[in-house]
Formats: C-alpha cells, sequence, structure tokens
C-alpha cells in the first residue's frame, strides 16, 4: 500500500513500522444503519506510535498512482 511512503514514525522519526488492517463499525451522523469500514494501521516498532488511514482514501490514492 502507499502507507509506505510516509516511511518515518512522526513521533520518534525511526522507519521500522507493522502495517496492520483492521475493520471498524462505523456509523454516518444522523445515520440510524452501520457499515464495516477497513483501515490501515501504522504501527512504530520503536515507541508505538500509532497512524490510522482509511483504506477507502489510501486505496484511491494507489489508483491514481497507477494510472500515471
Amino acid at each position: 500500500k502507499m502507507i509506505h511512503v510516509f516511511n518515518r514514525c512522526l513521533k520518534c522519526h525511526s522507519e521500522k513500522y507493522e502495517l496492520k488492517t483492521i475493520a471498524f463499525p462505523t456509523k454516518a451522523t444522523g445515520e440510524v444503519k452501520f457499515s464495516m469500514d477497513i483501515y490501515y494501521l501504522k504501527v512504530c516498532s520503536e515507541c508505538g506510535f500509532t497512524e490510522m488511514y482509511s483504506a477507502k482514501v489510501m486505496d484511491k490514492i494507489e489508483n491514481a498512482a497507477v494510472e500515471y
């Protein structure tokens, strides 16, 4: 995935990290219905700082980069 482009931890600047995929039940404001959304977690192996990215957004960026 494109997350590797942001290859340094925002907190400690380490380049060591793990990528994980998680699913969360989400609900838009004012909606009654829940849906499952996918997110990517980037976890720093040094300090544990965790960044969360929406899979919908990251996959759009990745697909756009491939088209060029």
